[in-house]
């Protein structure tokens, strides 16, 4: 995704080419497939989401966010990738 310039999850660097998408609302839960429902997960990433502990949202301004569970963080602040917007 052009959007995600590669892994979104905060602090990978892994590129495109190692990633998949990942639906935020699954496509057996009828969740289309399109940007504002996904973002670029490299493997263990995507693992990580899957576990559920890790939420990801869109946030207001269309970058996806990442809400650590309490036990990384009691207060659950969202996190970004800003590895990528370097670049």
């Amino acid at each position: 995704m052009l959007r995600d310039r590669g892994c979104a999850f905060p602090g990978c660097d892994r590129p495109p080419r190692w990633c998949d998408g990942h639906h935020l609302i699954s496509w057996l839960d009828d969740g289309p497939t399109s940007l504002d429902n996904g973002v670029l997960l490299c493997a263990h990433h995507h693992r990580v989401i899957h576990q559920g502990d890790w939420q990801v949202k869109i946030a207001p301004d269309g970058l996806p966010e990442f809400i650590p569970p309490r036990y990384l963080d009691p207060d659950q602040q969202p996190r970004r990738n800003i590895y990528h917007r370097r670049q």
